[in-house]
């Protein structure tokens, strides 16, 4: 049965009001009104019954940030820019509904609940009111990842309740999202299925909201959706973002209220993409031209596109793309698959009697018709990295090449680069080892893998032979992030020169790059270089006037300045975003240390070093701090390791010489 019977075509004569709810991680057969027995999800099965139910909607990318500008733009990823979590920004040249109801007269508002929903990532354009406060908790350093979904609901209830006139309101709901830890009393309700208390919670919150909308509103537009869903297993992925399959790009799509036929059910594939043009139809604003969906009144998409790049970029495989038609899909990366309607791997030729070159020739064709744009790059600093790794995405690099393996062969492996990586920041140096070994085995000369290795000789003080593999790597393909690891191996050993270098080749590769901008001030103004230092600093901070590092950098030119004051305000600021930064530390300390406060600048050089015990400059620093005090024994100990790892360096022989001798004289 087609969408042109299920929708009315009518539109109010009055503007409706627009409610759009995002559901973030809920698969759709998760839901009562979708088929599932154990689901207690009432306030969605009831506005399925009340609205129209799409069985078979698909997001266009199973990330938060991509799928949700999919939805406001009616444009699909490669249109739009955004192809990955944390590596994007939508454009100002993206036009989003916000932005469309606002210029026609529409108040318009978003309460959002989670880090990847921020307002940095350029979501909030065209809301005149945009809630996302993430703040830091009182009783640790880490900073909240999400808001819980009641929160939200108060937020947008308290601030909607004496709105007037037609609004356009989004309310994001991050609940569902790993890690599943219910409250009370759902994770007893739902003991062993705490996804499903997770998404329990979100409907109960969802139906106050309603409650309080509907009563304020009775003649509006309701739509709710999610922006993806998640594996739970299913093709062997336990979360989402590497695979195209049912249980992570199938998503849940109701539409209640004005223009809106009700109790109805369509079978008939349909995107977010498709959200867009529906709505703006339906609120009676004009089309607007280049959306890539349809109006579903009038029938939905005959193909719809979707695509996984998060393999290609944080660990160097090959990306997915796919095309989902009535009869199933076609997946492609290293090899193409048919899969049913179903959501099953079926043989297309015993199925069809037709070679599976037909669809892959559609899916190039429908790849060729979407124009490509590129989206700004995103700024992270460690603060917003430490984020999003902690929702479980691992930040990536939009300049790493595609490799040679499919996500589908190694997607039992992806958990194992996430314990690498974390066994080699928290010092558990045999652990990586041994996780980096069994990556090697099914993913040798992988981009990401060999990237985890460097690391690895890194963090153990090899630095040659992890030069010698960043170098190799770049060699391979030349990509931001290996430059930024090879400059910081020569900042480390007060190679400045080396180190700008490799700055400036980060920021050819990566524009945006803030590390890479604060990078190059530092090598210039401790090369000497102070009007350049000067000319880019103020260049930069015009760029990104509130970043962690880049206000670290500015700490240290105010120092340069005998600033002393600001510098300290400047660099205990980024101090506080990004608490793991020896760099931050350290510029604390000098300030400390100018203002005649030994101890306590000692203290957080100490603390520099410990975060980053191979960083000569803070080793030699300190070592001379010690040394000014009259502690003796301590300096002695501090810079013995360094003469260690440099036998052959002049200037840290002298100064372990004179440590010596001072602890000589002291005895």
């Amino acid at each position: 049965m087609g969408v042109l019977t299920l929708l009315s075509a009518c539109t109010a004569p009055a503007p409706p009001s627009v409610l759009v709810v995002t559901l973030d991680t809920t698969r759709a057969d998760h839901i009562g009104a979708y088929g599932y027995r154990p689901a207690t999800t009432p306030t969605l099965d009831r506005l399925a019954a009340e609205g129209t139910r799409f069985a078979r909607a698909y997001s266009a990318c199973p990330l938060t940030i991509p799928s949700h500008a999919t939805i406001f733009t009616g444009v699909y990823p490669p249109s739009h820019g955004v192809r990955d979590n944390g590596d994007f920004v939508l454009g100002p040249e993206a036009v989003t509904l916000a932005e469309r109801f606002a210029a026609a007269g529409w108040t318009t508002a978003a309460f959002t609940s989670a880090f990847p929903t921020q307002a940095r990532w350029g979501l909030e354009q065209g809301f005149a009111t945009y809630h996302d406060p993430l703040e830091r908790l009182p009783t640790q350093l880490d900073w909240r990842d999400e808001r819980r979904a009641d929160e939200v609901v108060d937020d947008a209830l308290a601030t909607l309740a004496d709105a007037e006139g037609p609004l356009f309101v989004w309310v994001h709901l991050f609940d569902a999202h790993w890690p599943y830890d219910p409250p009370p009393p759902y994770d007893v309700e739902h003991e062993g299925r705490p996804y499903d208390g997770e998404i329990a919670f979100a409907d109960a919150q969802l139906g106050r909201l309603l409650a309080a909308w509907d009563a304020a509103r009775p003649r509006s537009l309701v739509v709710v959706t999610a922006d993806h869903g998640e594996g739970l297993g299913d093709g062997g992925e336990r979360t989402h973002g590497f695979l195209l399959h049912d249980g992570t790009i199938r998503v849940p799509l109701i539409l209640r209220g004005e223009g809106v036929a009700a109790g109805q059910v369509v079978e008939d594939p349909v995107g977010h993409v498709d959200i867009a043009p529906t709505v703006l139809a339906i609120a009676g604003l004009p089309p607007a031209e280049g959306l890539q969906g349809q109006d579903l009144r009038t029938g939905g998409s005959e193909a719809l596109y979707a695509e996984a790049l998060t393999g290609q970029f944080n660990l160097g495989l090959a990306p997915l793309h796919a095309i989902t038609e009535p009869a199933g899909r076609y997946t492609e990366g290293r090899w193409g698959a048919w899969y049913s309607a179903h959501g099953d791997r079926v043989s297309w030729l015993a199925e069809t009697g037709r070679p599976l070159d037909a669809e892959a020739a559609r899916l190039a064709a429908l790849r060729a018709s979407l124009e490509e744009v590129s989206a700004p790059a995103a700024a992270l600093d460690p603060a917003a990295l430490q984020q999003l790794q902690a929702l479980g995405y691992i930040g990536g690099d939009v300049t790493a090449e595609a490799g040679d393996i499919d996500p589908r062969d190694v997607i039992d492996l992806i958990p194992l680069t996430w314990m690498a990586r974390q066994a080699i920041g928290e010092g558990h140096l045999p652990e990586a080892q041994a996780t980096i070994a069994r990556l090697e085995e099914r993913m040798p000369e992988t981009w990401g893998v060999a990237l985890l290795r460097a690391q690895l000789l890194q963090r153990q003080g090899r630095f040659d032979e992890a030069a010698e593999a960043f170098a190799d790597l770049y060699l391979r393909s030349p990509s931001s992030t290996v430059a930024l690891q090879l400059a910081g191996l020569a900042a480390r050993q007060g190679a400045w020169a080396e180190a700008l270098g490799w700055y400036q080749d980060a920021l050819a590769l990566q524009p945006a790059s803030p590390e890479a901008m604060a990078g190059e001030v530092r090598c210039l103004q401790a090369e000497g270089h102070r009007a350049a230092a000067q000319e880019r600093a103020a260049r930069y901070l015009a760029i990104y006037p509130d970043h962690a590092q880049l206000a670290v950098m500015q700490a240290e030119m105010l120092l340069a300045d005998q600033r002393v004051e600001e510098a300290l305000e400047q660099a205990q600021w980024a101090l506080r975003r990004m608490p793991g930064n020896a760099w931050a530390w350290s510029v604390v300390a000098e300030a400390l240390w100018a203002q005649g406060r030994a101890d306590p600048a000692i203290e957080h050089l100490t603390e520099a070093l410990r975060l980053d015990p191979f960083d000569l400059p803070v080793r030699v620093r300190l070592t001379r701090c010690l040394l000014e005090v009259g502690r003796s024994a301590e300096a002695a100990r501090t810079i013995a390791p360094a003469a260690r790892l440099w036998p052959e360096d002049e200037a840290i022989a002298a100064l372990k010489a004179e440590a010596d001798a001072a602890l000589a004289a002291a005895r």
